[in-house]
């Protein structure tokens, strides 16, 4: 397994922007607490929110949801919690949130150049599903988790209009916002959610664990997640990385180059976790 790290560090140093480079370097006892802060807290806005180039395919300096919730999961992901970073991202959710309990891009981010994906009234299910995703990660207070329940009952209002659609962006948002609740606090309804997002993101259904080989995308989307599912399947997981593994010291990625730095990252962030 060390010519797997070795490779990937490589890849990730060859190919990374600067914060990925230094989340990296945090990751692996490299870069201390400071210099992870540093490199990261420059993509912070005033207000607490987070844009100018977090998201490669966004370089304006409005803050939006969707980069607040990217940055969220890094600080979650490289574990800077105890940081100013969370504190001010929080404070930014508590007043941008609309009072039917969704997250939206503000007016002003339309002069910017915008992926086709961002901008007001575009997607608002999956950049609060995003903000849910992570949130609920964290040890918040009562008043902090107020978020989640408000932003959880606008998405549950707003299914039967989504859930005309097949859309994999919003089955995406549901999974995000539901998917790791509690058996117990699963009723009919977000059962009926659940169903509908799984039926477009797997219509084949989930893959079998006992099975011995896993299908690449989704080790690899698990791995993005942090999912808890990982735990029971340590071993094919790993197996997976290592036939996966490119020359380049990389994993393919359908999104190019940027995205694939992120997911190697983050697969050696899983290489470490399970040893």
């Amino acid at each position: 397994m060390n010519e797997v790290y070795e490779n990937a560090k490589v890849f990730i140093l060859e190919n990374g922007n600067e914060v990925q480079k230094k989340l990296f370097l945090h990751l692996i006892g490299e870069c201390n607490l400071s210099c992870a802060i540093e490199a990261l807290k420059r993509y912070q806005n005033e207000d607490g929110g987070w844009a100018n180039g977090l998201e490669i395919e966004y370089d304006g300096n409005v803050s939006t949801p969707m980069t607040t919730a990217a940055a969220l999961g890094y600080i979650y992901l490289f574990n800077l919690l105890e940081t100013e970073l969370l504190s001010r991202t929080l404070h930014y959710l508590k007043s941008t949130q609309k009072e039917n309990g969704s997250w939206d891009d503000p007016e002003e981010i339309t002069r910017f150049e915008l992926p086709p994906y961002m901008g007001p009234g575009i997607y608002v299910e999956f950049k609060t599903g995003m903000i849910i995703k992570w949130l609920n990660r964290l040890d918040l207070n009562t008043d902090d988790r107020e978020m989640i329940i408000r932003a959880r009952d606008y998405l549950i209002e707003e299914f039967p209009q989504v859930s005309k659609g097949d859309d994999m962006w919003s089955a995406i948002a549901y999974i995000n916002a539901f998917g790791e609740l509690p058996p117990l606090e699963q009723s009919e309804h977000i059962q009926e959610i659940m169903g509908w997002a799984m039926g477009i993101l797997m219509p084949d259904g989930p893959p079998d664990p006992h099975t011995d080989e896993l299908e690449w995308t989704f080790v690899q989307g698990m791995i993005h997640d942090d999912s808890p599912v990982l735990d029971s399947m340590k071993e094919k997981v790993a197996h997976a990385i290592v036939a996966n593994q490119l020359q380049s010291g990389g994993w393919q990625h359908q999104f190019g180059t940027y995205n694939a730095v992120w997911a190697a990252i983050l697969i050696v962030r899983f290489l470490r976790r399970s040893q």
